[in-house]
């Protein structure tokens, strides 16, 4: 039977949700809710391999849901075209199973943080950049865990993106896939117990690290 649970895709402005969300609608995943207020740019082409020439100009949520319904019908999609504000993206979250944050940008990725911990809700946090990928899963099952914030708050300097360094197109399916075998393992319940970590490939050098999401002590989520 299908997983019964509806990821949320929250101001994807990355590249690896394409790949990743393709991978959840064909393994049987009953619902998604995509959301993406960008278009489709020339630019996307090379690593984002839901859209071709002919999106151009189109909104990414809606191109997104059009093409995977071809690949699984029966999948559930809501396609959210527009920026959300905190209060909406509150409710979102609150109505889904699994948050999948593919944001682009620091501070979204720590009001995600936030409202999951608060909320309880296991969230993925997935990124690619130059030849490298990072990925972590937060269960927030115990008020003990850790954070996101606990790595990075909001005094620090911005994440590089994609558009500004650039990445090599084969780093962001590796992710995507990765970051969907995530979201899997997690809605089936394989990681439970799972301690919090941050797993970093560097793809040039074949080298992969693995840091403990260690608590901090003076985290203003978590603490």
């Amino acid at each position: 039977r299908p997983p019964r649970s509806t990821p949320l895709y929250s101001s994807a402005a990355s590249d690896v949700y394409k790949r990743q969300s393709l991978y959840l609608a064909v393994s049987g995943i009953r619902k998604l809710t995509l959301v993406d207020f960008d278009s489709v740019d020339e630019s996307n082409l090379s690593r984002q391999i839901l859209f071709q020439e002919k999106d151009i100009g189109m909104n990414k949520a809606i191109v997104a849901k059009e093409k995977l319904k071809a690949f699984n019908e029966n999948i559930l999609i809501d396609a959210i075209k527009k920026r959300l504000d905190e209060d909406e993206i509150r409710e979102l979250i609150k109505d889904s199973d699994l948050i999948i944050d593919a944001t682009d940008n620091l501070e979204s990725r720590l009001m995600i943080n936030q409202i999951t911990y608060e909320q309880r809700k296991p969230l993925c946090i997935g990124a690619a950049i130059r030849y490298e990928g990072h990925l972590i899963t937060i269960l927030n099952k115990d008020k003990d865990e850790s954070c996101l914030n606990c790595l990075y708050t909001v005094g620090d300097e911005s994440l590089l993106d994609c558009d500004g360094i650039g990445v090599l197109s084969p780093v962001v399916g590796i992710m995507g896939s990765m970051m969907a075998m995530e979201c899997i393992k997690t809605i089936s319940g394989l990681n439970k117990g799972q301690k919090n970590i941050v797993s970093v490939f560097d793809f040039k050098n074949n080298i992969y690290n693995k840091i403990n999401l260690e608590k901090r002590v003076n985290c203003d989520v978590c603490s």
